[in-house]
């Protein structure tokens, strides 16, 4: 386990918590912020950017066309996920041109999020949730890291189930995010999150075991 504790900053200690589409990362986050625990969501952070962040909202149209925009009275108001999700789940060259606009915005972000939970402190660590921590290098900003793993046939169930798209649409983002066993070799525990798992059980445990280094 690593030593929190030495880490040299004001800032509070960053735990990633990370798997891929499907594996449950967002009930373990919740289950996190029910310990008094401040959440950053990475990925919702990035949706909030597609609606938000203007200058990114036209990077995308120029692009990848105006077909990936709503607009409303002839201005730009937002960027249609799905239809922009469909383009680059089955293009690898123009996802990895998105992700290298996006990611940078969304760790200035994390970063002024950070400094603000840092002053006043509800906890001595965060969580910094993201499905493609390690895709996005955003890894290394973190002191430790816990990776949600699951079949994959249950995430592609799981996934098309609550984001109301075809399990082949599921799939080609699977190919486009690092497997579980890659992200196991890189974390430093693993939570199991199958049909009987004891979900709330293991991440208390890591909980603790957190708490316990930073004393």
């Amino acid at each position: 386990m690593l030593d929190l504790s030495t880490k040299a900053s004001s800032l509070l200690p960053i735990v990633g918590l990370t798997g891929g589409i499907g594996s449950g990362k967002s009930t373990v986050a919740k289950i996190f912020a029910s310990l008094g625990v401040p959440v950053y969501h990475a990925d919702e952070a990035a949706k909030e950017l597609y609606i938000q962040d203007q200058s990114l909202k036209q990077w995308i149209i120029d692009a990848f066309g105006e077909g990936v925009g709503n607009f409303a009275d002839g201005a730009l108001v937002g960027i249609n996920r799905e239809k922009l999700a469909q383009i680059v789940f089955n293009d690898e060259d123009l996802l990895q041109k998105l992700n290298q606009e996006v990611h940078p915005r969304v760790k200035s972000a994390f970063h002024r999020w950070l400094e603000i939970q840092s002053r006043n402190p509800i906890s001595p660590y965060v969580i910094r949730e993201a499905a493609i921590l390690f895709e996005s290098r955003t890894d290394q900003d973190c002191d430790y890291i816990i990776a949600v793993e699951a079949p994959v046939q249950l995430r592609i169930q799981r996934a098309s189930d609550h984001l109301k798209i075809t399990p082949e649409a599921v799939e080609s983002r699977i190919k486009n995010q690092w497997t579980d066993a890659e992200r196991a070799n890189k974390a430093n525990h693993i939570i199991s999150n199958s049909t009987h798992d004891p979900l709330l059980e293991q991440t208390l445990k890591i909980h603790h075991q957190i708490l316990e280094t930073l004393s």
